[in-house]
């Protein structure tokens, strides 16, 4: 049965003893994004911080540190997610609107809504100030109607005020423009603290129209539950534990950032959209979640690993027959691709695709006997399969809308392609094999006690 919110998906990382529980007081500066840096990087467990200095409000935080609490939320291991995310984008649930749900158990409106109640973390050093980077951002298209769910970073600018980071080929970015050329307000609203499915759909390359919400029914194999905002005419998740409603005015802009994102630098600041805050709702005693990002590999790393992964593999299997399986690692500029070839150069055929489709700063293909979720075994096919002077290519002056701190001109990079792949039809040396060790146990296994029988 799917989790029917974030505290059904706490509860249940309880019983695995993935949850540990911060009983000593963090301040939200610094102090639990430090934490869930910590854990991050060892592959602990998720935290639940139940005394923030200054604030009566727990925080749940590195909920998608790991990719193991990623496949839980999905209910499938590595092997099924493929078949599982193409099964639920192919096959989206409709909402099921109902007349009240926990999010709105408590509702603020107008000048009593006050942000800065929220304990909000700064996350590091030169942030320029609280982010809410874990917020599923709900909108409308101004022409279409279709309705947008993803995750934006948003910069407390005050009690009822946030800036907003979307740039304009992403698809909230593309809203607030179409409403700017009628000068029309856009609506939007936040939800905080969601169902674990819900940020994972949010993070499937869906073409525009597509609603990322109807995606996460089809993932759970029920309807999302979704009721009316109180200020706004936008549906929203009814499990939620905070929602943020608000609009965005035609052509006002402020300084936002910088901050300290995913490609693990800075992004400098510049101005960017602000959303006026009209009303907050909220469970009694909600958990605000906070997401890190940052150097590889975070929360917010494993969070768009999964959805691209398939995203890409499902649109390059079309193309391609033999394409096996697709890897997007760390900061996501890159990406690796398993495949067994039918005719000669088929992988660079791959390489351009891809390039082409979103990963444009480097892809690396190896035949389908590399383990590409193994980075040693794919250094070692492009060591010992590839010559750099026949087998990279490089694509210069591509579009890219990354935050790629490398970048010469905003918005332009080059490619690289790398083909380590055994060349088609021509003699190899074999890879060395010792049978067997598949047959061999966990020698990490707590479960043997020192002795195996």
């Amino acid at each position: 049965m799917p989790f029917e919110d974030l505290r059904q998906f706490i509860a249940f990382l309880d019983e695995k003893e993935d949850c540990l529980r911060i009983a000593q007081q963090v301040d939200v500066k610094y102090e639990i994004a430090a934490y869930i840096r910590k854990t991050s990087d060892t592959q602990g467990p998720a935290l639940l911080f139940q005394k923030v200095k200054g604030f009566d409000m727990p925080v749940a935080g590195g909920i998608y540190a790991t990719r193991r609490r990623a496949l839980w939320a999905l209910e499938c291991r590595q092997e099924e997610v493929t078949d599982k995310f193409v099964h639920g984008s192919e096959n989206p649930a409709p909402l099921k609107l109902i007349s009240s749900g926990p999010c709105q158990e408590c509702v603020i409106t107008g000048d009593a809504v006050d942000l800065t109640r929220l304990p909000i973390p700064i996350f590091s050093d030169r942030d320029s100030g609280p982010f809410i980077t874990c917020g599923v951002v709900v909108s409308k298209d101004p022409e279409t109607g279709g309705r947008n769910a993803a995750i934006y970073r948003l910069e407390l600018k005050g009690p009822r005020r946030l800036g907003v980071l979307s740039v304009a080929r992403q698809h909230l970015g593309l809203q607030i423009s179409r409403a700017e050329e009628r000068n029309q307000t856009l609506e939007v609203a936040i939800a905080i603290g969601c169902d674990p499915v819900l940020a994972l759909a949010t993070q499937w390359r869906a073409p525009l129209g597509v609603d990322e919400l109807t995606v996460a029914g089809g993932l759970r194999g029920s309807p999302v539950e979704v009721v009316k905002c109180r200020t706004v005419d936008l549906e929203v998740p009814a499990t939620a534990e905070i929602v943020i409603e608000g609009k965005i005015s035609p052509g006002v802009r402020e300084m936002e950032g910088p901050f300290g994102e995913y490609t693990g630098y800075y992004t400098p600041p510049y101005p960017k959209p602000i959303i006026d805050v009209t009303a907050m709702t909220h469970r009694h005693n909600p958990i605000y979640q906070a997401a890190l990002t940052g150097m590889p590999t975070t929360e917010n790393h494993i969070l768009k690993q999964i959805p691209q992964e398939v995203s890409y593999y499902s649109q390059l299997k079309k193309i391609f027959p033999g394409i096996k399986a697709v890897h997007v690692p760390g900061e996501g500029l890159w990406a690796v691709i398993s495949m067994k070839q039918s005719s000669k150069y088929e992988a660079r055929s791959v390489i351009a695709t891809m390039l082409g489709m979103g990963i444009r700063k480097m892809v690396v293909v190896v035949d389908d006997d590399i383990d590409i979720y193994n980075l040693e075994e794919v250094m070692w096919a492009v060591t010992t399969r590839s010559q750099p002077q026949e087998d990279v290519m490089i694509l210069p002056r591509l579009s890219d809308p990354s935050l790629d701190p490398s970048q010469k001109e905003r918005g332009v990079t080059s490619g690289m392609g790398i083909d380590a792949t055994r060349p088609f039809g021509e003699s190899f040396p074999e890879k060395v094999v010792i049978p067997g060790v598949k047959n061999v146990p966990d020698l990490l296994s707590k479960n043997l006690g020192g002795v195996i029988q």
